[in-house]
């Protein structure tokens, strides 16, 4: 009688099987988590070009035009998180964004 022989792993099949699960649940939650925190940081700069559409610092043309340059964009690198900020508050026009943004791709 030999118990256990088709088992494949043996006793510890089970042990192998179960870190695998938990390795892949893992994943799976940051693999979401990544995704939510670049939809949210995108989000951010869409309710403050918001706020200063409401407070008149910029106009409906430039709040449409700000609002879908950075729709398209995919946060890929610290740098453009930082490029994304300052494009959003002001402090670059359209075309010296875009320019950046290429030098940095």
């Amino acid at each position: 009688m030999r118990h256990g022989s088709y088992m494949g792993y043996g006793f510890y099949g089970s042990y192998i099987l179960s870190v695998l699960i938990i390795l892949i649940i893992i994943f799976l939650i940051a693999f979401i988590l990544s995704k939510q925190k670049k939809k949210s940081y995108f989000q951010k700069g869409i309710e403050t070009l918001k706020e200063r559409y409401v407070r008149e610092e910029i106009s409906a043309d430039e709040f449409r035009e700000k609002r879908s340059v950075i729709e398209g964009l995919e946060v890929s690198d610290p740098a453009l998180i930082a490029l994304v900020d300052r494009y959003v508050n002001g402090e670059l026009n359209t075309k010296d964004f875009l320019e950046i943004l290429e030098e940095i791709k």
